[in-house]
């Protein structure tokens, strides 16, 4: 019998409204590229330049990542770089750090004539984060300078593009192109693809309209599913990852939520494949759910039904009838991000007889407070949760949860990752949890 199967709607937990996270403080080391360049001739300047615009490695990579200038073994020194004579103002939108209170934190300082732009911040060794730079041209303020709420403010500061200096690509929500820092204390990732960003979408990454169905060709060697959703009538669809080869036993089965970004732009199939490969996962079968659209995923994906019943009573039976996978709730895992996370924990505190794994990446527990649904499972699922430290009411969260729930005994833990609200390490991690889980 399901833990809370049979609850009518109106006893869930109310939902809450969103809060505004605090934006970390970030020490950002002003001068810190300035008084190396500053002591080179114009000579090596101008080689410098060349070697940044033809793309050579002009000093290991962009961005340069260094030792901390104060000594500290656990943080570095990273130097973003742009060049652009024309630009009168140059800002870095890196997730979850710029602060509509203070964007001069997140510009670029101008190094002279040359055109040559630079921003360092100290950070801890292991960040992975998103980013897009954008510039203004011409008199007065940049649009990020002139606006006053906090949304425009940070929509204007993603306005722009990927790094040109970069070449390694993310992929957000809709699909648009965002640079990738991720520093070399983070976990290796050798297995990750590369992203398939889509060039139509114009719209800041941040607030990028989510793009669903199946009008954008999803990874091939994928299988599209279209079947109807019994609550509500519409059509969903669903991407399925099968392990290449054959296998000799039925495998784990992961159901994955926002499967659109999965499918269509981070090229999870090619993930998955190496991930096999190297041994890091075993064979697993994935179904990857689309969440259709902006307005749907908000009312769909974000409460303890929608999406948790269409998986439950529509989606698994489908699965198990016609898959090599495993029928129990222990080889059965559910993962999202955000909205994801959350629905994955209504999973398991609904039909814990069904799904019995849920790896949840930064859950938006601000909507609901699970503790007491998932108290009442708790000896029957296994919780991971994943949370980045500068996402800071979800991190926080994320950290009373663990608490609730540790003392009742729960198979429960929480992993800090040293990001934001971000695909960028949402990506990997996936694969690093169910590694973790699947081992």
């Amino acid at each position: 019998m399901s833990g809370l199967q049979g609850t009518r709607t109106e006893e869930f937990p109310a939902p809450t409204d969103p809060v505004a996270s605090e934006t970390p403080e970030i020490p950002v080391l002003r001068g810190h590229f300035a008084a190396r360049w500053n002591t080179w001739g114009a000579e090596r300047q101008e080689a410098f330049l060349r070697q940044l615009l033809s793309g050579s490695d002009a000093g290991g990579g962009l961005p340069l990542v260094e030792p901390s200038p104060d000594g500290r073994v656990g943080h570095r020194a990273v130097t973003f770089l742009h060049v652009d004579p024309d630009a009168t103002a140059v800002i870095l939108s890196a997730n979850a750090l710029v602060d509509h209170r203070n964007t001069a934190a997140s510009e670029f300082e101008r190094l002279g004539p040359s055109g040559m732009w630079a921003l360092s911040y100290l950070m801890p060794a292991e960040w992975e984060c998103g980013y897009r730079i954008t510039v203004h041209r011409g008199p007065g303020q940049a649009p990020w300078q002139a606006a006053t709420m906090r949304r425009a403010i940070r929509m204007a500061a993603d306005a722009g593009g990927p790094d040109p200096l970069n070449p390694v690509l993310g992929a957000g929500m809709n699909g648009g192109a965002m640079s990738v820092a991720r520093l070399p204390g983070a976990p290796a990732a050798p297995w990750l693809a590369r992203a398939s960003v889509d060039p139509d979408a114009t719209t800041p990454v941040m607030g990028g309209v989510l793009a669903g169905g199946s009008g954008h060709a999803a990874s091939e060697g994928l299988t599209e599913l279209q079947l109807v959703d019994s609550g509500n009538g519409r059509l969903r669809t669903v991407w399925v990852y099968s392990p290449p080869g054959s296998v000799a036993e039925p495998t784990p089965l992961l159901i994955l939520h926002d499967g659109q970004v999965w499918a269509k732009y981070l090229n999870l199939k090619a993930t998955l494949d190496a991930a096999v490969r190297d041994g890091v996962v075993p064979p697993l079968h994935v179904a990857m759910v689309d969440s259709y659209d902006g307005a749907t995923r908000s009312e769909e994906l974000s409460g303890p039904v929608g999406t948790v019943d269409f998986v439950a009573a529509d989606l698994l039976p489908l699965l198990r009838r016609t898959l090599a996978v495993r029928a129990d709730a222990a080889g059965t895992i559910v993962s999202g991000a955000s909205y994801g996370g959350l629905a994955s924990l209504w999973q398991v505190a609904r039909y814990p007889e069904l799904v019995g794994v849920a790896l949840a990446q930064s859950p938006s527990l601000w909507r609901y407070d699970l503790a007491e649904p998932l108290a009442q499972v708790a000896d029957r699922v296994v919780l991971r949760l994943q949370a980045g430290i500068y996402e800071a009411d979800i991190h926080a969260s994320s950290v009373q949860l663990l608490a609730d729930l540790v003392p009742l005994g729960a198979d429960i833990s929480l992993r800090s990752i040293t990001g934001g609200h971000d695909w960028t390490w949402w990506n990997p991690w996936l694969i690093h949890g169910l590694a973790d889980l699947l081992g």
